[in-house]
């Protein structure tokens, strides 16, 4: 039985040596001059980094078991910090993120969140991203750290453009105890100097994979991807590139936000501080969103240190628009697939997938084209499911 895979990240990978181990022929068509997609792991003046910081973050022991196995992490402390917005200029300062109960005596409009948070009425369901936020922490922090954040990212005028929610919240929306972020989580970074580039040369191993060669279209009544003028048949399509590209964009094409990297090498071992290795900046007035610095994940030893800079953008295809009227095109696209035609991953489902959620898909995929069960049978769950979550009870 042959087995045809659009793309070679996580889900493509993983789908393909699942089913290579079931005795499918595989082939994988990848897009791009390597395989990994956006866990790919680059070079840089000697400093290891990718295009935006995948930390591994779940709350599932299989599944880190299942990526821990080939491709070992290092599991640390993880601490978030966000230069807060505020009205004058001089307030502005690092806080913990998500907010946290020590700091707010400390916030420069603090009396004011106070009444604020003394009076949040959560009686009313909220109908949009803006109400959601205001309704659990109240104007004035959704003001210092989420409102101008998220027009920022989204490149939208209004929060309330977005009636899909909930998969937004980190954690309790007010913290307390200890400041790490995604509290009795998985989480951490690959050892390997090369990150997760070992698990997907794992993934692939004796699968053909087809690298760099342009877009593949799709013929159903043919079972086959036409691809440089060549047909290549399947019995299995596993699709994992945008569910409306896939389509010829037949119901209209779906938005995304992209992001810019700007690398920036500097002559010191380290910036940031302590458990510190990503923050966020929520005021309109900083053009980035992120800035990461690589080595606090990778551990790589230098005498200077890499920064990657983050920069919204419509150039690249990384966050889905998360809106009832965009996820009723997707459930159109999904419902016209063919039995034997599948769509996941992130881009193959327009859904806000962690690698963790992205596994899961894999191995589901994989269980309903072999008809067997496997190893993570009963571990599924979708965006904004939190049943497997210990502590994350507040963002239900």
């Amino acid at each position: 039985m042959k087995a045809l895979i659009l793309g070679a990240g996580v889900a493509g990978a993983t789908t393909a040596f699942l089913l290579k181990r079931e005795g499918w022929d595989v082939t994988v068509i990848e897009r791009d001059p390597f395989v990994g997609g956006a866990l790919r792991t680059f070079f840089h003046a000697g400093h290891p980094y990718q295009l935006g910081p995948k930390v591994y973050y779940g709350y599932s022991e299989k599944v880190f078991k299942w990526v821990n196995r080939f491709t070992p992490i290092r599991r640390f402390p993880f601490e978030l910090r966000t230069l807060a917005h505020e009205q004058v200029d001089e307030d502005r300062k690092f806080w913990t993120y998500p907010p946290h109960e020590l700091d707010i005596p400390h916030y420069p409009r603090a009396e004011q969140i106070k009444r604020e948070l003394a009076e949040r009425d959560n009686s009313r369901e909220p109908q949009d991203f803006d109400e959601y936020y205001r309704q659990k922490v109240g104007p004035t922090i959704y003001d210092m750290f989420t409102d101008h954040y998220s027009k920022k990212m989204w490149m939208i005028e209004d929060n309330r453009h977005f009636d899909i929610f909930k998969w937004s919240a980190k954690d309790r929306p007010i913290e307390s105890g200890s400041r790490e972020a995604y509290k009795g989580s998985f989480i951490g970074y690959p050892i390997a100097p090369d990150g997760y580039n070992r698990y997907f040369e794992v993934m692939l191993d004796g699968v053909e994979v087809i690298l760099g060669n342009g877009t593949a279209q799709w013929y159903p009544e043919h079972q086959a991807i036409l691809l440089n003028g060549n047909e290549i048949g399947y019995d299995v399509l596993i699709s994992t590139i945008p569910i409306d590209e896939f389509w010829g964009h037949c119901f209209g094409e779906l938005p995304y936000a992209g992001r810019e990297f700007h690398l920036l090498v500097l002559p010191c071992k380290q910036v940031f501080p302590g458990d510190v290795r990503f923050c966020h900046y929520a005021s309109p007035l900083d053009e980035w969103t992120r800035v990461t610095e690589f080595k606090k994940l990778t551990y790589h030893e230098s005498e200077s240190t890499l920064l990657v800079l983050e920069k919204p953008c419509k150039v690249n295809k990384l966050y889905p628009y998360l809106t009832k009227a965009n996820m009723a095109v997707v459930d159109r696209y999904l419902a016209g697939l063919p039995t034997n035609v599948y769509s996941i991953g992130r881009l193959g489902t327009y859904k806000y997938s962690t690698i963790e959620q992205t596994v899961i898909q894999a191995f589901q995929c994989a269980a309903k084209i072999s008809g067997k069960q496997n190893e993570m049978e009963g571990e599924w769950r979708g965006i904004g499911d939190v049943s497997m979550m210990k502590d994350r009870k507040e963002a239900a």
